[in-house]
């Protein structure tokens, strides 16, 4: 029997959201961050208003991807905590408020009770949360589908071999469990053969941008980048949402 009475709370504060979406990856270093924030700030230019969650406690960047400078603002609190507003539509919740870019190692149950207090104490106002979450089937993942049911998760997946073979494991995984996937975003890929041979097909097949690196901070230069990248997935989303 569940005894934490956070978990009540959570499913409340989380009613308002229509739909959420953590954004998962079989290993690190695919552009997991990068395409959560892409896809939230495309979303928010379209009028939806749209959450981020950073849920990496130990490692948190997507602020650094979306432009916030985390030691520089703090959440506003009333009633609970109010997500930074970030731009019109779009609103951002993440631990590198509070720690200011220091080291938070956290494991275990740690994770779990680090998650379920940023849940129950956040306030959203959007339609659409996505969940930067950590690489691979992490206790923050594992913990947020739990609270988040009817979740939808967008699996991002590079296109080396090694990828693949994730991949797939972390789509079977989510069959088992009975958990929705949104579908797969081949990234950093010249085109998407490989991902289709294992009977994978992507919402959308991103390529390498050699600016990649200067869109870090300039929401302008990523939306600009991924506006026609992501038009798969962001049509699923706005599908969903009707």
């Amino acid at each position: 029997m569940e005894l934490d009475f956070r978990v009540p709370l959570i499913r409340e504060r989380l009613s308002g959201v229509k739909l959420v979406v953590p954004v998962a990856s079989p290993k690190g270093g695919v552009g997991k961050t990068t395409i959560a924030s892409a896809l939230s700030v495309l979303l928010a230019r379209r009028g939806v208003r749209t959450g981020v969650l950073d849920l990496d406690f130990t490692n948190p960047t997507t602020h650094i991807m979306l432009g916030v400078d985390a030691a520089a603002v703090m959440p506003e609190e009333e009633k609970g905590v109010l997500p930074v507003r970030v731009e019109e539509n779009l609103e951002l919740m993440g631990v590198a408020f509070y720690t200011r870019d220091k080291p938070l190692p956290l494991r275990g149950r740690s994770v779990v009770d680090a998650l379920r207090e940023v849940l129950a104490v956040t306030r959203w106002s959007s339609r659409v949360l996505v969940v930067d979450s950590p690489p691979g089937l992490s206790d923050a993942l594992l913990e947020m589908l739990r609270l988040a049911r009817g979740s939808r998760v967008l699996v991002v997946s590079a296109c080396d071999r090694l990828s693949l073979v994730s991949t797939k494991r972390v789509l079977e995984f989510l069959r088992q469990e009975g958990v929705p996937s949104l579908g797969v975003v081949a990234n950093m890929c010249g085109d998407c053969a490989e991902l289709e041979a294992i009977g994978v097909k992507p919402l959308d097949c991103v390529q390498r941008f050699d600016q990649l690196q200067r869109s870090e901070g300039d929401r302008d230069l990523l939306a600009e980048l991924f506006s026609r990248a992501l038009t798969g997935t962001v049509s699923e989303i706005l599908r969903i949402l009707g």
